[in-house]
């Protein structure tokens, strides 16, 4: 993330950037400047959440009532001083950036390993130096963060460039977060989330002015030399030689800097005594060794480059200054100049336009965007609809709608899941289904089928996906009663009735329409929760005691339901599945121990009558909701590995291998589904029924297992 090696050469070689203040001061000093103007911090959160999470239990699926009042503290710290607080969050992964998510998603993938590893040897969870999000903790950070009544927004493109953006256009008291990119913009100040004391507010700003003032560097020359040091545009490796070359020249070297600041200070000397000598008099391939990677580079450079900036650093004449809708362009006059030199991808669409300014959209009313729909190639045509789902997406309410909609491309993390461990499937197969469905609502592909109709690729981080390419997913049809509604039906009706409508929809989504009586009869607050674990249930043949990968699972699960309720028009109210309403991982995980050494109900909730009638009232509405979709539950019988690899229940003769086969034997093991354009038919999570568009009878199914 950032300028790479730019964090350890300010805390090393230049300290003096780093200045110690006091939010509360600063405030004060803002409003003695600005009459009127309430001191605003613009909050990169996801920078923030590490600091954010700090209940003590976290590999087990997340302490999320501990979370959200770790969330309040933060707030009321700075409300209570009169700072008001707009946070942003990642809403899309550019194309450009792509490479670089993949590979932070592959080392995740190493640390969570390292995880798992250290839980079977130890029997306890990893120390704070191990430390890894829990699942969803972005996504319903969000709602958090609205549900206390904060400005949150979602971007869409990459969210440094709008949060420098926003601080610069709404003259905000500076940035908070930590992402050395922020010393590189030309925007307000930067103060680091890391250095916070939320007591006190005491933190550090990060001055760019000293920053150029030891570099000997102008502000304009920042852009170019984040792209000479590598950042996530700019591949680090592309000059490597080139900076070893200056480092070779270099006759300044710092006793109390390292290579890799040495390399910083040899790169910005090179710049100001060696390009500054022609700058706007040649351009940057005739002093750079740009080669084929030319348009790449003036793209990084340009990425920095806020609404109505322009850099030196770009040649380029005055004339020939348009506009195309609300993008910024500028035209090179030099009859030199080839378009594919400076190329840029709009922030909703493939297509490459020539820019020397920004290549991303001013920051307007996200209500207001029909210049950009003329631009953007979509997967839906509505424009009102998708001036809808736009609104949603900025503002937070909805979770891959947005996406799904516009570029067909989807993303999710990684979620805390054993990659040696083949009892249970990654929750990117589980919930498959249920997507699949909502691709077919939002895309208006309800009678496609499985061979025809859009594709929306998915980037899901799971075991054994080298994530160098998208699965390509298309849409289930829906068997929705009364047939499927439009999403202007869905999203926009008032008429009568259109609750019931939505909640059908959604049960539709889930492929839960035949159990809607036994789920409706359930108090609404735990609708949502019996829904997901009756879709479970449905889904999954047999729950291997994995408590930390099923609470995973479990939270993914709620994250999907998001997803499923934006879609349908919201007929659910978001609080009644929101983590902290629902669940406690660290809870959760004593429960589950306590059931795996035979605990009774009573014991389990504590004696407590209350709870007791709660739990099985609830688990009698999952279990006839199961019985509906023929899926047997039956009082849990535990199950223990055997030398063969295969899993033995004990007290019986029967074995289930590790093959993974769906009920119907015929589905492939959850684990072979490889990477690559991998659609495969049918899915193996689907269910064969009429209900899922295949002719087939249901076929009997296997009892599975509910605890206690």
């Amino acid at each position: 993330m950032g300028v790479r090696g730019l964090q350890g050469f300010v805390g090393s070689a230049c300290p003096h950037t780093r200045t110690a203040v006091n939010f509360k001061e600063l405030a004060e000093l803002h409003r003695s400047q600005h009459p009127g103007c309430a001191p605003t911090v613009v909050v990169d959160a996801m920078c923030c959440l590490r600091y954010w999470y700090t209940p003590e239990s976290w590999v087990c699926g997340g302490q999320w009532r501990e979370y959200f009042a770790a969330l309040r503290d933060f707030v009321t710290a700075f409300t209570t001083v009169g700072i008001k607080l707009v946070f942003f969050f990642d809403g899309m992964v550019e194309q450009g950036k792509r490479a670089v998510w993949v590979r932070r998603r592959l080392k995740n993938n190493q640390e969570i390993a390292r995880i798992f590893h250290y839980i079977k040897s130890h029997g306890e969870q990893p120390g704070r130096n191990m430390f890894f999000l829990p699942s969803g903790l972005a996504i319903f950070t969000r709602f958090a963060l609205k549900t206390l009544g904060q400005e949150t927004l979602c971007s869409l493109q990459e969210a440094d460039y709008e949060v420098a953006s926003y601080g610069l256009q709404h003259n905000c008291l500076g940035i908070l977060g930590e992402d050395t990119d922020y010393l590189i913009y030309d925007t307000c100040p930067y103060f680091s989330i890391s250095e916070l004391c939320l007591d006190s507010l005491d933190t550090v700003m990060l001055c760019r002015e000293k920053l150029c003032e030891s570099l000997e560097l102008s502000l304009a020359d920042l852009p170019l030399l984040a792209c000479l040091l590598g950042n996530d545009t700019v591949p680090e490796g592309l000059f490597e030689s080139f900076r070893f070359q200056c480092l070779s020249s270099y006759t300044s070297a710092r006793k109390n800097s390292d290579k890799r600041g040495n390399v910083i200070l040899a790169v910005a000397d090179h710049i100001s005594k060696v390009l500054r000598l022609h700058q706007g008099e040649k351009k940057l391939e005739e002093m750079l060794p740009l080669g084929q990677n030319k348009a790449l580079f003036y793209k990084g450079v340009a990425s920095y480059l806020l609404p109505g900036q322009t850099s030196p650093w770009i040649f380029q004449k005055p004339k020939g200054i348009t506009t195309l809708g609300k993008q910024i362009v500028s035209v090179s006059t030099d009859p030199e100049f080839k378009p594919e030199s400076l190329v840029c991808t709009h922030p909703e669409s493939k297509e490459e336009t020539p820019v020397c300014t920004h290549p991303e959209t001013e920051q307007e009313d996200p209500m207001n965007m029909e210049p950009e729909m003329k631009q953007q190639v979509t997967m839906v045509s509505d424009t009102e609809i998708l001036k809808v789902a736009r609104a949603q997406h900025v503002q937070a309410e909805s979770y891959l709608v947005y996406g799904v909609m516009t570029s067909g491309e989807i993303e999710c993390s990684n979620t805390l899941e054993d990659a040696l461990d083949q009892a249970l499937p990654s929750q990117a197969f589980v919930y498959r289904p249920m997507r699949q469905r909502v691709y077919s609502l939002l895309l208006g592909a309800g009678g496609g089928g499985a061979s025809g109709g859009p594709v929306v690729q998915e980037w899901f981080v799971h075991s054994g996906n080298p994530l160098r390419h998208p699965d390509l997913v298309r849409p289930l049809p829906m068997n929705v009663p009364g047939g499927t509604p439009s999403l202007k039906v869905l999203w926009l009706s008032q008429e009568p009735g259109i609750q019931a409508r939505r909640m059908d929809t959604l049960l539709a989504c889930l492929d839960l329409s035949s159990s809607r009586e036994e789920l409706q009869a359930v108090e609404s607050r735990f609708q949502a929760l019996c829904c997901l674990l009756t879709y479970l249930f449905v889904q999954l043949e047999h729950v291997d005691p994995r408590a930390v990968q099923l609470g995973s699972l479990l939270v993914r699960g709620l994250s999907m339901l998001v997803l499923v309720n934006s879609a349908c028009g919201f007929p659910w109210s978001s609080s009644d599945f929101m983590p902290w309403n629902v669940f406690d991982g660290k809870l959760f995980h004593e429960k589950y121990l306590q059931s795996e050494r035979g605990y009774t109900a009573e014991v389990l909730v504590e004696q407590d009558r209350s709870r007791l009638t709660r739990f099985h009232d609830l688990k009698s509405i999952v279990c006839k909701a199961c019985v509906r979709e023929d899926r047997r539950i039956v009082s849990r019988q535990h199950w223990r590995p055997h030398h063969s690899g295969r899993w033995e229940r004990q007290g019986s003769g029967s074995h289930r291998t590790n093959s993974g086969h769906s009920r119907s034997g015929r589905r492939q093991h959850w684990r072979d589904q490889g990477p690559g354009s991998r659609q495969r038919e049918p899915d193996r999570w689907r269910r064969h029924s009429p209900s899922s568009g295949h002719p087939d009878e249901k076929e009997k199914q296997q009892p599975i297992s509910l605890s206690p």
